[in-house]
């Protein structure tokens, strides 16, 4: 019994240091995606943006923290494009882990980091309608910079707008003059757990 009210003890208070000190939220929402050197331009590829996020409070302002996400990106010749490229469409499903810093102003958290994205597939469409994954090479493992804000309408839900482009090209260097960089744009609900988000006043100017 005595061992069992110490652990009970050790619970409550590892859960009270939890809510104190970390912040667990859902994210769920799409990317719209092209890719810089294919030739198809414009955001016109649409994909899931989902997964998970946990942040340390390191004060009213400031968090740090990882995100575990799938993420679709890619590009895509839209029906009414006239641009000349030996592709149709790319899409590629990642298994996604930014590093992300927030800065949290009354209902605004302004965001920037870095992403880690694992290569689960991909599918290449040539512009003849063939698939060409075959003969695409693309890195395995990407990286990428991530700059966004989220708007909380509560402590609990927010909606955030994400920014982020590969650091280095996503193609293998098989000796053809190409460099892919994917870029993309998310908007995705959050949620989080708890007692959610505080929403401090603005910082007065003076």
């Amino acid at each position: 019994m005595q061992k069992w009210m110490i652990f009970l003890l050790f619970f409550v208070a590892l859960n009270g240091l939890w809510a104190q000190t970390f912040r667990g939220s859902v994210v769920a929402g799409m990317n719209i995606s092209q890719i810089d050197g294919d030739a198809l331009f414009g955001f016109h590829q649409p994909g899931l943006n989902a997964g998970l996020r946990v942040v340390a409070l390191i004060n009213d302002r400031w968090r740090v923290g990882p995100e575990i996400l799938f993420s679709q990106q890619g590009a895509q010749r839209p029906s009414t494009s006239g641009n000349i490229s030996i592709y149709d469409s790319f899409r590629l499903n990642t298994l996604e882990v930014p590093l992300m810093a927030y800065y949290k102003d009354w209902r605004i958290t302004a965001e920037g980091g870095f992403s880690y994205q694992r290569l689960i597939n991909y599918e290449v469409i040539g512009d003849n309608g063939e698939d060409v994954t075959a003969q695409t090479d693309l890195q395995d493992n990407l990286f990428a910079l991530k700059l966004g804000a989220t708007i909380y309408f509560s402590p609990n839900w927010g909606l955030n707008v994400r920014w982020s482009k590969h650091i280095l090209d996503i193609d293998v260097d098989n000796g053809i003059n190409t460099s892919f960089k994917g870029r993309s744009v998310s908007v995705r609900a959050v949620y989080t757990f708890g007692a959610g988000e505080s929403l401090p006043k603005p910082i007065d100017p003076e």
